[in-house]
């Protein structure tokens, strides 16, 4: 029996020990800035602006487009996400921004073939808006793009024979077609 006893005063003497620790020093929670950035014509939680929640909460995001506008792509500290809905787990300072997909830039495009090496080019997209525009590449071949609904993109070569390719602007690629010949394509952006 007194072993019993001993052990009840030793974890009693050991909670009591840690109870006076975290009162006194303390055990601080970490916590950290979630900043909101949400576009123009796209509506979802959280709003813009600015948050702290403690490590490893769990934060729920869920964004749409309002109205006749291109789908909205989401990055977190500056890495593009596919989905427009999901789970943030918070371990540092976060920046969300949420925004419709522009293209009117510089990208890298890979060419697929079967049976062929991948071949790469620059490929630059401008435009009056992020519905349609003109495109050059840095072989000199020049063309014009457009989107269609909120994420169907079309991009027509005027003097490389009859090439076209279309896809979707999440997926940032999709398919050719060109000379009797088909394959796959898709851009990203240099680091």
């Amino acid at each position: 029996m007194k072993l019993k006893n001993w052990n009840k005063l030793g974890f009693l003497f050991v909670l009591a020990l840690l109870i006076m620790f975290h009162s006194s020093c303390g055990w601080k929670t970490t916590e950290f800035t979630l900043t909101v950035v949400v576009g123009e014509g796209i509506s979802g939680v959280p709003e813009s602006g600015t948050y702290v929640y403690q490590e490893f909460e769990e934060i729920e995001y869920k964004y749409e487009a309002e109205g006749d506008i291109i789908q909205p792509e989401i990055y977190v500290n500056n890495y593009r996400k596919l989905i427009l809905e999901g789970t943030l787990v918070m371990y540092c300072d976060t920046i969300l921004t949420v925004e419709q997909i522009d293209i009117r830039k510089e990208w890298n495009m890979i060419f697929s073939e079967q049976d062929i090496d991948d071949v790469e080019w620059e490929i630059t997209f401008s435009g009056p808006d992020l519905r349609f525009g003109t495109f050059s590449d840095n072989r000199g071949y020049t063309g014009i793009w457009e989107v269609s609904g909120d994420n169907d993109l079309t991009i027509r070569y005027d003097d490389w024979a009859d090439y076209v390719f279309t896809g979707t602007l999440s997926a940032l690629g999709g398919n050719w077609e060109g000379e009797g010949k088909s394959g796959s394509w898709y851009i990203y952006l240099d680091s």
